[in-house]
């Protein structure tokens, strides 16, 4: 094959992969891959199928995890949207939920996001559920920010629930995990029992971890975002040291193009234990920093809401987990 810029031939890479020795532009064998794609296992978009699919058509190591079933959300020429039902290979016990975004060339690894708890799924499918209804197809928020509003029977026992805990925090120093009582520290609780971390922010305000079921599932807008501008979106999750949450975001330079992003972040309890909350600085925003190997977890097409809320559903089934 001939470099249609240099005119000379290309060396070949991988099989039918060529690359240009002198511009080092990469071209497929256009003729040997119509062939192949003949020969391929056709899989159609919304269905349940077997795992190992995912390992041999997207890159997706075994040595690391080992995916049992998945559904493939969307897929075009240049990328793919799934959701898989995987597991750790050394640690058989541990199984997670991954939503995967992969481009080409040989479908590579682009974003991912990972869910380890089932009620944080059911977090995840109720907030997409209401970014869907609450947002145009050009990602314009069209509902309405519901703080102010009348607040349910459940919300108002959840906020219950929260109040008592910071109240027997700074009250008797008892832990709000299990219940035994904590060591006070300079800026932080800590329990000897079980290991749990309560950090004091400014007028002794208790942040602690709060369980999944117990999010309020509102629309907000302070999340620690440096580069991107948010309108609004929902936490799913939210512990000392990690945050997931769905947010619709938009670029300065660009107000006008909105999409749908995925995060996932975690800190270094170790240095906000030792420096204090109030000595990290805004500049990394407490500091939260996005996980490493995330990606860009990102939607442009609100159209593509509703098959993925199937798909998770599905994968939820195939894991045995209540939703």
């Amino acid at each position: 094959m001939k470099c249609p810029a240099c005119n000379i031939e290309m060396e070949l890479l991988v099989s039918n992969i060529y690359q240009c020795p002198n511009c080092k532009k990469i071209r497929k064998d256009e003729t040997v891959e119509v062939e192949k794609e003949s020969k391929k296992e056709k899989v159609s978009t919304g269905t349940l199928i077997d795992g190992e699919w995912f390992h041999e058509h997207a890159s997706l190591n075994k040595q690391y995890e080992i995916a049992e079933s998945g559904v493939i959300v969307n897929k075009t020429e240049n990328r793919m949207l799934g959701v898989l039902a995987c597991r750790n290979p050394l640690l058989k016990g541990e199984r997670y939920v991954r939503l995967s975004w992969w481009k080409q060339p040989f479908y590579r690894h682009a974003a991912m996001i990972k869910i380890h708890e089932d009620y944080v799924l059911k977090n995840l499918i109720g907030a997409l559920k209401k970014i869907d209804q609450n947002y145009d197809p050009y990602w314009k928020f069209i509902g309405k920010y519901d703080r102010r509003g009348k607040k349910t029977e459940e919300q108002l026992e959840r906020e219950k629930k929260l109040e008592i805990l910071k109240w027997r925090i700074l009250e008797n120093n008892t832990c709000p995990k299990c219940n035994k009582k904590m060591e006070k520290m300079k800026a932080h609780y800590e329990c000897p029992h079980c290991g749990e971390i309560v950090i004091l922010e400014g007028y002794n305000q208790p942040i602690f971890n709060i369980d999944p079921a117990d999010m309020d599932m509102r629309f907000h807008s302070n999340f620690p975002i440096n580069y991107y501008m948010p309108v609004n979106g929902i936490t799913i999750k939210w512990l000392m040291g990690e945050w997931k949450a769905v947010v619709v975001i938009y670029s300065v330079e660009n107000p006008n193009k909105k999409w749908l992003r995925f995060y996932w972040w975690t800190r270094n309890l170790g240095e906000i234990l030792k420096k204090g909350r109030g000595e990290i600085g805004e500049g990394i925003k407490m500091g939260w920093q996005v996980k490493k190997g995330t990606g860009s977890p990102n939607i442009y097409n609100k159209e593509l809401l509703p098959p993925l809320i199937d798909a998770l559903k599905i994968i939820a089934k195939e894991m045995n987990w209540k939703i």
